[in-house]
């Protein structure tokens, strides 16, 4: 498990190093920054399908459960609109140099909140102005928004329409539990009906996807202005990291003494989180020692007192749980699903981080890092893909390769750990 470990550590390194010597642009801070959210998204999915694997069994339905919890955000967020009529007049208009547009009104109104819309008469029909917020300046409050609002003129007798939504919070605990239920119905089917895993995945991917373009009517959904605060805080940076070297191999300045400044986004801080209790569940825990005792040998595991339909459920429903969490997090990133797209081979990218990584796909064997090890592969040959000028249609046989070659290196290993014992054995 350790030289497996190893090597997927070692291939990240060189992917990374001859990525970076072929094109420098590849440590770009921006490129890196883009990495660590990307591996941080994919991570999560693959740690879920990670523990689905340890098991024996097999995740298929992540990428359409994924687009259907994104629909499923949208639709309990429930984006709509409150119009109040003939609230006063524009009494001054700023349009500053930067792009933004301040409108100041002859009367007093409660604050107004990213996403709410100045209605007024437009030369033919109602237009609509979205609003960003307000600023207070020399005791004037002073609307922005980003729309030049060209006719709008001192003296547009507007009205305005109030955003509401549900809290985003309740709302993505709502989609959190829907994602945990379909996991935990995915592991009493499994447990309770005996039926393969890749049967009962294979169903939830096509009727989960059919779900999400029902709900829909296949049509493209999203949260248009609504939650910037919270997309913003989501989809934004926590903290920032130096690096050496980064700037001279990138281009970025002449100096090898220069230190760059990396950006770490909030979804690698939950990352951290979830692996972290990952690791503790797998390594320091009873469970997690009974988890992959139902990987190796369920049966034994069963005649020891191992409770092992339990752990088997436990594991479909955290996977369940993050795919639920990918999914919010990849609307709140994109601010729209595609139902009949969002997420497609979103399962396949987790199985090979998990595979590569370290999981074998008999059970029994797995570790968090290697997981996001495998997890950071895949998005680096994606991203060497795009930054080198490779064609885009070679990114599926690149990465079919890389799982290829990972599952023969398992095959390997195994027949080389087998050798070694019944060599040890026959020296004693």
């Amino acid at each position: 498990m350790r030289g497996k470990n190893f090597g997927i550590f070692a291939l990240l390194i060189a992917i990374v190093v001859i990525a970076t010597w072929l094109e420098g642009n590849f440590v770009a801070a921006a490129n890196l920054k883009t990495l660590i959210r990307d591996t941080s998204l994919y991570g999560l999915i693959s740690i879920g399908v990670a523990m689905v694997i340890i098991t024996g069994g097999i995740d298929l339905s992540i990428g359409s459960l994924i687009a259907l919890c994104g629909v499923m955000m949208v639709q309990v967020i429930d984006v709509r609109y409150e119009r109040y009529d003939s609230i006063g007049s524009i009494e001054a208009i700023e349009r500053l140099e930067d792009g933004e547009t301040r409108l100041r009104l002859d009367t007093a109104i409660d604050p107004v909140r990213a996403g709410d819309r100045m209605v007024y008469a437009g030369a033919f029909s109602e237009s609509k102005v979205y609003l960003t917020g307000q600023v207070e300046e020399e005791g004037n409050v002073w609307l922005t928004t980003e729309n030049p609002a060209r006719s709008l003129q001192s003296g547009t007798a507007v009205s305005m329409e109030r955003i509401r939504y549900t809290n985003p919070l309740l709302a993505c605990g709502l989609v959190l539990l829907a994602g945990a239920f379909i996991g935990a119905l995915h592991g009493l089917l499994v447990t309770r009906a005996h039926l393969q895993p890749f049967v009962v995945t294979l169903c939830g991917l096509l009727v989960y996807r059919g779900l999400a373009r029902v709900w829909t009517g296949d049509d493209q959904v999203g949260l248009g202005s609504a939650l910037a605060d919270f997309k913003a805080t989501v989809t934004g940076n926590v903290f920032e990291f130096p690096l050496p070297l980064v700037a001279r191999l990138s281009g970025a300045s002449e100096s090898w003494s220069e230190w760059t400044w990396i950006a770490f986004p909030f979804t690698g801080v939950l990352l951290i989180v979830v692996a972290f209790a990952a690791w503790v569940f797998l390594e320091h825990s009873v469970a997690g020692r009974h988890l992959l005792a139902v990987g190796e040998n369920e049966e034994a595991a069963r005649f020891s007192g191992i409770r092992t339909d339990r752990l088997t459920v436990m594991a479909y429903v955290v996977s369940g749980l993050l795919a639920a969490l990918a999914g919010i997090l990849f609307l709140l990133e994109w601010n729209s699903v595609q139902p009949g797209s969002s997420g497609n081979f979103y399962e396949l990218y987790a199985i090979a981080a998990a595979v590569l990584g370290g999981c074998s796909l008999r059970g029994g064997r797995g570790a968090v890092l290697g997981v996001i090890a495998g997890a950071a592969v895949m998005r680096c040959l994606y991203k060497a893909i795009v930054v080198l000028g490779i064609e885009q249609q070679w990114e599926m046989v690149i990465i079919g390769g890389a799982l290829l070659a990972s599952v023969l290196f398992d095959e390997v290993w195994r027949r080389y750990q087998m050798w070694k014992s019944a060599k040890s054995v026959v020296t004693t």
